[in-house]
């Protein structure tokens, strides 16, 4: 397991590295804690000022490698300072050193002032070739009573296994409890109204025979979760509504401390409208968030119908 830790100094980042600290990794885990220093231009003038910001990053990487491997005596730890543009610096030790998970604090920025600002970690969601958590601090209760709630938001059956054997590839604390949800969209009663086309007895039949089905997989994929721990760490739930704004009142009412999400790589227009929901719930979720990268079981073809 290799995991990427990008650190600035900032509150946020020192928020992701105390949450890399208690976690139990196991032996053998590659840790790589990366910082970059970039200046617009290259002058003369400024080389004094860069060399002092370079010494100072360096001096920051070197204290949290050695706060790791004091938790961590058992990882492999090291340390990196790049000289470029931070999102280039990531991306770039991601295609060379192939990370499992990469995590980055947040600055709890949301709507455009995260657009604006938080454009480093909004990159990293969207083009980093690993998973990418993006971390924020805890729910305080949570925190004192040492409990852990993951929401696991899967959204196709093709991709709940593989989206739940990369959780299981990761060490999660006696406390964690996790939430295996899927959002279906209400059946508007409109649609229900009797045409020539489609009864509405059996356009409704049908929606509860789809509803039905999620219930099946996802229960499948929660006792996949309590088979591996040996108790029922896992339930299974359909939620009904825009996944968006369920998802998002999901993690205040229980409340979440994690939210993992799929990406399919998707792009163009199927990106567009399937791919707005993972990067509404990183903007706006009270908690961290976890998006990976997932590949279908078996290929499935997309209509749309317009």
């Amino acid at each position: 397991m290799k995991i990427l830790f990008g650190v600035d100094g900032s509150k946020c980042s020192e928020e992701a590295i105390a949450t890399a600290r208690t976690i139990r990794f196991p032996a053998g885990t590659e840790l790589m804690v990366l910082s970059a220093v970039d200046f617009l231009e290259d002058l003369p003038s400024l080389e004094g000022v860069k060399r002092k910001e370079i010494n100072e990053t360096e001096r920051l990487v070197h204290n949290v490698v050695q706060q790791l491997r004091e938790t961590h005596p058992n990882a492999i730890v090291t340390g990196a300072v790049k000289d470029g543009y931070t999102y280039e610096s990531l991306l770039e030790t991601c295609k060379e050193w192939k990370p499992d998970l990469m995590m980055l604090g947040s600055h709890g920025r949301t709507g455009l002032s995260f657009l604006l600002t938080g454009s480093v970690s909004r990159a990293m969601l969207q083009e980093a070739p690993c998973a990418v958590r993006v971390v924020r601090p805890r729910n305080q209760e949570n925190e004192k009573s040492q409990t852990n709630n993951v929401i696991l938001a899967l959204d196709d059956a093709a991709y709940a296994q593989n989206f739940i054997d990369h959780v299981l590839a990761f060490p999660w604390s006696e406390f964690t409890t996790f939430k295996c949800i899927h959002v279906v969209r209400e059946l508007h009663r409109a649609l229900l109204a009797e045409s020539e086309i489609t009864p509405g007895e059996v356009l409704s039949q049908h929606y509860n025979d789809m509803v039905s089905g999620t219930e099946a997989w996802l229960e499948v994929a929660a006792q996949k979760l309590n088979n591996k721990f040996g108790k029922r760490v896992a339930r299974a739930e359909v939620l009904v509504g825009d996944p968006r704004q369920a998802l998002l009142e999901l993690a205040k009412s229980w409340p979440a401390d994690l939210i993992i999400m799929g990406s399919h790589g998707r792009h163009g227009l199927e990106k567009v409208i399937l791919g707005s929901v993972s990067e509404t719930v990183a903007m706006h979720a009270p908690c961290s968030v976890e998006i990976i990268r997932i590949k279908a079981m078996a290929a499935k073809k997309v209509h749309y119908i317009v």
